[in-house]
């Protein structure tokens, strides 16, 4: 697994500024948390890309200041000194890139195992709950992301791991292990499968007896797949191992509803040829609008679409 040394947190400022908002500051908390379970360290990272402030005056927005004003760089020590109280060794980087330009650079350079960033605190009227900064690092960034959500006090209760029994969704299913054991939570894992071509094909000459008889088959080898993944697992219960037929997507949605996990720890896809593909369309705006927060693994050999 993934050993999270080297942890980057994406710092913006709220709307004035001059303070951190919720969501980023659930981001630092987890960070803060990650590094002290595994001895790593945390760069924060904010950048002055677009570090221009507006307060609204009769629909439209005054300019406040631009640049890091005095109040936002406190705020921004204040974090540092935070993750420093708490004995995780920690910087502070400003930069002048793009924020998820700056991140997923230092993720190419090998600077970084994990980046943290935090959800919007309020969605948009579209239903988007990812700001474009935590969308644009899930597709670009070759390094796992968890994004944390502003609500989530960093308790856990439930993990939910969905795989698809590649090496990526193995490497989920350890991850989601790893976090379920040292917050002491239930574990949950998913697995979506499909019927095989051959069986759809001889579906009609088969009795109504071999046929379930197949499809139980399908099921034991994909439940003793995850079970062994999940061998020498230390949590306070054992896993619960989810698998049914169906579109992946739409089981994680419905499973996410159901259960309301704490967590979501999924790998991404990304196709030869197509660098920067998350899952799909589909399963991309499944991500958007879950009410938990993520973790993404990528698949070795991940293309990401930008350059050092």
């Amino acid at each position: 697994m993934h050993e999270f040394k080297k942890i980057i947190v994406g710092v913006e400022l709220n709307a004035d500024g001059a303070a951190v908002p919720l969501g980023c500051h659930k981001a630092v908390q987890q960070a803060i948390w990650v590094a002290k379970a595994t001895g790593g360290r945390i760069q924060f990272v904010h950048s002055t890309f677009r570090d221009e402030y507006r307060t609204p005056l009769e629909g439209e927005g005054v300019l406040v200041h631009q640049g890091l004003s005095d109040e936002g760089h406190e705020a921004l020590q204040g974090i540092l000194a935070e993750a420093r109280n708490s004995g995780v060794e920690a910087e502070l980087v400003i930069g002048e890139q793009r924020p998820w330009l700056e991140i997923t650079r230092k993720a190419l350079s090998g600077e970084v195992d994990l980046v943290v960033v935090g959800k919007r605190n309020e969605p948009t009227e579209d239903g988007r709950k990812l700001g474009s900064v935590a969308l644009k690092l899930l597709r670009k960034c070759p390094t796992p992301v968890w994004v944390v959500r502003p609500e989530h006090d960093l308790v856990h209760r439930l993990i939910l791991a969905a795989t698809d029994l590649t090496e990526v969704g193995d490497e989920a299913v350890r991850c989601a292990a790893y976090v379920a054991e040292r917050h002491d939570c239930d574990l949950h894992v998913l697995h979506a499968w499909q019927m095989p071509i051959t069986l759809q094909m001889d579906s009609g000459v088969l009795s109504e007896e071999d046929h379930e008889a197949s499809l139980e088959e399908i099921k034991r080898e994909c439940v003793a797949h995850i079970a062994k993944i999940l061998t020498g697992f230390k949590g306070k219960n054992q896993p619960v191992i989810h698998t049914s037929k169906g579109a992946p997507a739409r089981m994680i949605r419905d499973a996410v509803g159901h259960l309301e996990p704490d967590l979501l720890v999924m790998g991404t896809v990304s196709r030869t040829g197509v660098a920067g593909l998350l899952l799909g369309s589909t399963a991309e705006r499944m991500l958007d609008r879950v009410d938990c927060s993520i973790l993404t693994v990528k698949p070795e050999g991940f293309v990401s679409p930008i350059t050092l």
